[in-house]
């Protein structure tokens, strides 16, 4: 939280002292100058933007939480193109885990026809929702709570589990400008040229016995049941096949053509993903990569990553161009010390076949195969994305000429 040396006490455009009805907020570049409503800070803009500048002096961190002067000022450091996330202790202590990078807008081209956070919110688009089908409970998105959509995680599944649940972790994370998709493997996408369009089935593995649904075939479900080798062409093929079938769904997301009320930036997207999801979501990243496209956000991989060198049918495109901006995608892998499902062994073999660079491990002492369950996971998955999430300065936008 950014500590100002002297909270402004009188409306800069009308002149109004600040009172126990009535907050003066501080403009959140210069803190020198504070207004009691965003239309007499829009009406002395074109004159208080000729001397506003970012004050020289270093900002502090405070530990504790915001004064009451403070409270509704926009947490930024002004000398900074970031902010630090904080997450709030069971001794209600909060603690600083790492910067959120800024973005600063306040030059942009873009108009904004409302300065309500409603007006910032991206909605999927028609390409989207055309692929996510029409199949009930399938899926679900939701805006961010702040109510500015500017990053998006797209969650995944393991076996035999639905969206559900991730959905709901979603919204106990409560990450800044970040909104959620929680995806099923019950869904029927509409593919181009799929032949299952048409077909009552889902797009991806239906397990036997009711058991729900996966992405892609990991162990014999029509035989023996016994889990594949990570070569054999069954579960090859089922996992090139998911692979594909999500790439067209991120490919929609973040299609150019979009309206930019539905278009996400690709380094805003996160995959996250348990068991065979987090395998699907690390595959994708991959994929992406040998696609040359720009790397995507960030992964997070509980309990599961690549197994295989190479898929069928996701080669790379021809390419003669500059590749330094076709990197690999950032991914984080949590494992567990006793997980025989992916064990350490499993999670270096992932880091040699990716990008080593690009692979932090963390691996949990005493756990078995299974999803997120202590502090010390919880807190690393939010120092991951806290370094990558990006976070739009609208209280500066609100300021700028429309």
């Amino acid at each position: 939280t950014v500590a100002a040396a002297t909270a402004p006490t009188q409306c800069n455009h009308c002149k109004r002292v600040s009172s126990p009805k009535l907050k003066i907020r501080a403009c959140t570049r210069c803190f020198s100058v504070g207004y009691c409503s965003k239309d007499c800070q829009r009406a002395e803009w074109r004159k208080h933007k000729l001397t506003c500048k970012p004050r020289n002096e270093t900002n502090i961190l405070m530990e504790q939480q915001p004064s009451p002067q403070a409270a509704d000022q926009e947490v930024i450091d002004i000398n900074s193109n970031t902010v630090r996330l904080e997450t709030q202790c069971e001794n209600g202590a909060w603690k600083d885990v790492g910067p959120i990078n800024l973005l600063n807008n306040i030059n942009a081209k873009t108009v904004h026809t409302n300065s309500s956070s409603s007006s910032r919110r991206k909605e999927l688009s028609p390409a989207t929702k055309q692929i996510l089908g029409h199949t009930a409970n399938s899926f679900m998105f939701r805006h961010s709570n702040d109510g500015i959509d500017e990053n998006l995680v797209i969650f995944l599944h393991g076996a035999g589990d639905t969206h559900i649940p991730f959905d709901k972790l979603g919204q106990t994370m409560k990450l800044p400008q970040t909104a959620t998709l929680s995806l099923s493997a019950s869904m029927k996408m509409n593919l181009p040229d799929s032949s299952q369009s048409n077909s009552s089935n889902s797009t991806f593995v239906e397990l036997p016995f009711g058991l729900g649904y996966t992405w892609f075939e990991e162990m014999d479900y029509q035989v023996t049941g016994d889990v594949l080798p990570n070569d054999h062409p069954r579960r090859l093929q089922s996992l090139s096949h998911a692979v594909l079938a999500m790439n067209a769904l991120l490919s929609s997301l973040t299609d150019h053509s979009s309206n930019e009320s539905s278009y996400w930036i690709p380094e805003r997207v996160f995959m996250f993903g348990f068991s065979a999801g987090a395998c699907l979501a690390m595959e994708l990243c991959r994929l992406w990569k040998l696609r040359r496209n720009v790397p995507l956000g960030g992964a997070i991989c509980i309990g599961g990553g690549i197994k295989t060198e190479s898929l069928p049918g996701c080669v790379a495109v021809n390419y003669n161009g500059d590749d330094d901006q076709h990197k690999f995608t950032d991914v984080l892998i949590i494992t567990g010390s006793k997980d025989t499902v992916y064990s350490q062994k499993m999670a270096a073999q992932t880091t040699s076949i990716y990008d080593g660079s690009k692979v932090q491990t963390h691996v949990q002492q005493g756990k078995g195969h299974g999803m997120i369950g202590s502090r010390e996971e919880m807190q690393t998955v939010i120092e991951f994305l806290s370094k990558r999430l990006v976070r739009r300065m609208s209280s500066m936008e609100d300021m700028s000429e429309k």
